[in-house]
């Protein structure tokens, strides 16, 4: 007996860490393209709104427009098989993103590399929830969410250590392809792993669906659920992707600051922001698991929720730090701290989203959390970023400026939308867990 459940625990733990890599891989796929926004912009004459439409729209639109379709695939399929296809899709897009000639087929790449990785989260926390119950399963989510923080943070590590390591601007030479500008060097050295993640992925089991799953009615529509709901999920979803927009704005644009406003070359930019945002991240996942879970236990109302209220001030002297003039480690200071909120917040949200969403809606419901997550907060947060820098502050050394402003709207906006439904939250929550027992 003692055995057995020994086994399983190691079964589930197992299937937290194989998630955990391609998580990494994934992240670090998307976001190595931050660092190399100088050389991309040089060597392809992008404007900084293109830029940030590669960096955001082009990825954020094809992933969450697909991921509606592959969060009802979550729910109905093997979802080891759609991990798999996601992996090879975005590896293989993100190969084509260091072959891009032009800013279009770099969009294309970039658009593939979203669906891609529309695969992953879906299939991921709907298999991790299958494998934990609904009181343990808040910290294995955080453990994945850390895995996004370290995929996201060793991004600019790499890409900042490769451009140290071939000399940036200086071309290499590859077998089969000959003389290449190092930034394409750094996408086939992201994309090279692969191969080795989609092996681990064979090796798991695909946990057994929930009876909730299996007798639910497969015509059932999670849209009409949302419709009968929309006071509470409109404002919780809108709520969380504000998060995702203070991530994202802070983040993305971390690097191009560091190389426009505090002089630092572009290798140098990516070690350091990856340094400052690597521990916040990490942190403030694990806190976020940890203690959502405890809430969870002690709150049987507001639940996780409860946490959200302690994320402004920090948030808030974040973007303070960000304008403090000449300064580039208390920019690196509020990057940290920023990473910390943001990384608490996201890990709390998605064990958050499940408690009050039945199991046969888990995948579309964190399909639907991307779908706004990447629009309003990749797209929209990156975007609005180069937009107050170009259109109206004029000038490109303002960057860290627009930064500042888009986290604080962000750190403001969150708690007073998730204030907005947190009576009729509890209540959804207490429904949904009397159902599933």
């Amino acid at each position: 007996m003692f055995k057995n459940k020994a086994s399983l625990e190691i079964d589930h733990w197992y299937l937290v860490f194989v998630i955990c890599c391609a998580t990494i891989l994934s992240y670090m796929d998307r976001g190595i393209i931050y660092v190399l926004v100088p050389d991309l912009r040089h060597s392809l004459s992008l404007s900084e709104v293109e830029v940030s439409i590669i960096q955001g729209f082009s990825f954020s639109v094809s992933f969450a427009l697909s991921g509606l379709l592959i969060g009802t695939l979550v729910d109905r399929l093997d979802r080891r098989m759609i991990i798999v296809a996601g992996i090879a899709c975005w590896s293989l897009m993100t190969v084509f993103c260091g072959l891009a000639q032009t800013f279009w087929q770099l969009f294309a790449a970039r658009a593939g590399v979203g669906i891609g990785e529309a695969c992953l989260l879906p299939a991921a926390y709907s298999m991790v929830s299958d494998k934990f119950s609904a009181a343990r399963r808040g910290v294995p989510m955080a453990i994945v969410t850390t895995a996004t923080t370290i995929g996201g943070t060793s991004a600019p590590l790499i890409a900042g250590g490769i451009l140290k390591l071939l000399k940036q601007g200086e071309m290499s030479s590859l077998p089969l392809l000959g003389e290449m500008e190092t930034w394409r060097v750094a996408f086939f050295v992201a994309a090279s792993p692969s191969l080795l993640v989609i092996l681990l992925i064979l090796t798991v089991r695909e946990p057994r669906l929930s009876k909730h799953h299996e007798t639910s009615d497969a015509g059932s529509s999670y849209f009409r659920f949302l419709a009968k709901r929309w006071q509470i999920f409109l404002p919780l979803y809108f709520g969380f992707s504000c998060i995702f927009m203070l991530a994202n704005a802070s983040a993305v644009w971390a690097p191009t600051a560091m190389i426009r406003v505090y002089g630092f070359k572009a290798s140098d930019a990516g070690m350091a922001v990856g340094a400052a945002m690597a521990p916040g991240g990490v942190l403030g996942t694990l806190l976020g698991g940890f203690l959502g879970d405890w809430l969870a236990r002690r709150n049987s109302g507001s639940g996780r929720l409860s946490a959200w209220f302690g994320g402004t001030v920090p948030a808030l002297l974040a973007a303070i730090l960000f304008v403090v003039p000449g300064s580039p480690w208390l920019f690196l200071l509020g990057l940290f701290l920023a990473q910390l909120v943001s990384g608490a917040l996201t890990s709390l949200s998605y064990p958050a989203l499940y408690d009050v969403v039945p199991p046969q809606f888990r995948g579309r419901a964190i399909a639907v959390y991307m779908l706004l997550g990447n629009i309003f907060g990749l797209g929209f947060g990156t975007t609005a970023v180069a937009l107050l820098t170009e259109r109206l502050f004029h000038d490109d050394n303002m960057v860290n400026v627009s930064m500042a402003w888009v986290t604080a709207v962000s750190a403001v906006a969150s708690p007073l939308l998730i204030m907005i439904q947190l009576r009729g939250y509890g209540a959804m929550r207490e429904r949904v867990a009397q159902s599933s027992q």
